[in-house]
């Protein structure tokens, strides 16, 4: 039996954000070989299975800095990566991730290794990031999976990626239509500057009635989960099963710890059944 897709599971999602080690290519003073990418993709993913989780998705967040473009060793490494975790964990709802901009490699890349969903964080717009002026990709999103006869794969996209700064912002959920109704994306991602603007962004787009699931896409703690249960249906977490719990060189490095990660599961439990009363 194949993965489930998400929210199947009728509970709040919580989606693993699973950063992997500079990768061969980059160019990074800690870059690793494959095979010691392999080995951190398995060791935390089995952290986070064994801890409840049941969704995540791989992601080249240490090779900094990024490239304006997908790479062609990043589609390597990460196809390498992916086939991996799916073999290993056959039951897990697995998606990509590609900090560099694009459509078509993610999608790639999951149909390759038999993935259900990608993020894809600069949809409708553009916006201004550390590596320049990057444009909506939804058309391009849209026609490639077509083209791939994947149309199974789930597209998460990013109204406002906090990594960066719209040009000609739009209200909000005029720019959460675009991408969820004339862009056909499968469910939106809202990260605020803090937890209080993220459960604006959540509730000023949940009262639009756009027919999505939403998701956080940063933010979320042990502590804060039961405040974004009331307005998500997902959460996207990584830093939050980190001691560290900071963005820093090595943050990006860091592992998980199964003890956070368990905590956290367990919140996620008690927000759920409150959700539902």
């Amino acid at each position: 039996m194949s993965a489930p897709h998400l929210f199947e599971r009728g509970r709040l999602e919580v989606i693993a954000a699973l950063h992997l080690p500079p990768l061969p290519g980059s160019h990074h003073p800690s870059a690793q070989p494959i095979d010691a990418a392999v080995a951190h993709a398995l060791r935390n993913a089995k952290k986070a299975w064994c801890a409840g989780v049941r969704a995540l998705y791989i992601q080249d967040t240490a090779d900094t800095p990024l490239a304006p473009s997908i790479q062609p060793h990043t589609v390597a490494a990460l196809s390498v990566v992916g086939a991996a975790l799916r073999r290993e964990f056959p039951d897990l709802t697995l998606g990509v991730c590609m900090m560099s901009h694009g459509a078509r490699e993610p999608l790639a890349v999951a149909q390759a290794i038999g993935a259900q969903f990608v993020r894809l964080k600069v949809y409708v717009g553009a916006m201004v990031k550390a590596e320049g002026i990057l444009q909506g990709c939804a058309y391009e999103a849209i026609q490639y999976r077509a083209q791939l006869e994947a149309e199974d794969i789930q597209i998460l996209a990013d109204v406002y990626d906090r990594t960066g700064e719209p040009l000609g912002r739009r209200p909000l959920v005029e720019e959460a239509r675009q991408a969820a109704v004339f862009g056909r994306a499968d469910g939106l991602i809202l990260t605020g500057l803090s937890p209080d603007e993220s459960l604006q962004m959540l509730g000023e787009v949940r009262s639009a009635g756009l027919g999505v699931p939403l998701l956080l896409g940063g933010g979320a703690t042990a502590e804060n989960i039961g405040r974004f249960a009331q307005y998500a249906d997902g959460v996207i977490v990584s830093t939050a099963f980190k001691a560290s719990g900071g963005w820093t060189r090595q943050g990006l490095l860091e592992e998980w710890d199964e003890g956070l990660i368990a905590d956290f599961m367990e919140r996620v439990v008690t927000a759920s059944v409150n959700k539902g009363n």
